[in-house]
């Protein structure tokens, strides 16, 4: 019998911090490649599997059945950024600037980006959020959950950065289950400024990500409800 490996890049997004001094709640979101099968054998992990998973990978990544739609799960299938999917950008040499890329995904993906924010809102569990890699769809799709709860921006860069350590054996993994790299070497790891970039834009906006957030259908309503989702209040240790 075959055992899938553990995953490469799995990971639960908490305990990053607000300016107001709340925490990322554990057991909220999750972020991964693609899930290699049912199990998640990480200790990074405590409540698996999740309630909900959102799966941004396109048509042609990958055509078998997803490992985690089972009784008790609910698959959302959120298809996005089809130039930074390493299955088919292994087929052409697309653009070196990982920042544009980010970029034009996020305005490409408003609405799904919204959609997703509105998933985890209303979520009774754990949601996870995964490419095919996990790192640049994924990382941009938390950034801007993070970002519009109110997240510090050095710590929302500091868990899409948390990639790098594991990009080794996310590569081995992939090329295990198939899955070519992609030409473009851009697209091997991780790059802090593409991200800020995207985070400058969405800031930007007014009411900042969450302003973005509502004016691509985010109502006040499910932002609330999404930032009582992820935060809670730190806990302060008695001298």
């Amino acid at each position: 019998m075959t055992i899938s490996p553990a995953p490469a890049n799995l990971r639960d997004v908490r305990g990053l911090r607000t300016d107001d001094g709340r925490i990322v709640r554990r057991g909220v979101l999750y972020r991964s490649e693609l899930p290699l099968s049912g199990t998640a054998a990480s200790a990074s992990v405590a409540v698996w599997p999740p309630s909900d998973v959102i799966d941004l990978r396109v048509p042609g990544e990958d055509p078998a059945p997803h490992r985690l739609d089972r009784p008790g799960t609910t698959v959302h299938s959120v298809p996005m950024g089809a130039d930074l999917a390493p299955a088919l950008a292994a087929e052409r040499s697309t653009g070196d600037d990982l920042a544009e890329a980010y970029r034009i995904l996020a305005r490409d993906a408003a609405g799904s980006i919204a959609h997703i924010a509105g998933v985890v809102a209303s979520s009774s569990g754990p949601v996870l959020v995964h490419c095919t890699a996990g790192k640049d769809r994924t990382g941009v799709v938390v950034a801007v959950l993070l970002s519009a709860v109110g997240v510090r921006r050095a710590d929302v860069l500091a868990d899409y950065l948390r990639t790098e350590a594991n990009l080794p054996q996310l590569w081995a993994t992939l090329r295990a289950a198939g899955i070519h790299e992609p030409r473009n070497r851009a697209l091997m790891g991780v790059q802090a400024a593409a991200l800020e970039a995207v985070l400058d834009e969405v800031e930007a906006h007014e009411g900042g990500a969450a302003g973005w957030l509502a004016a691509h259908g985010v109502d006040d309503a499910v932002l609330a409800r999404l930032s009582d989702r992820l935060l809670g209040a730190a806990q302060v240790v008695a001298a």
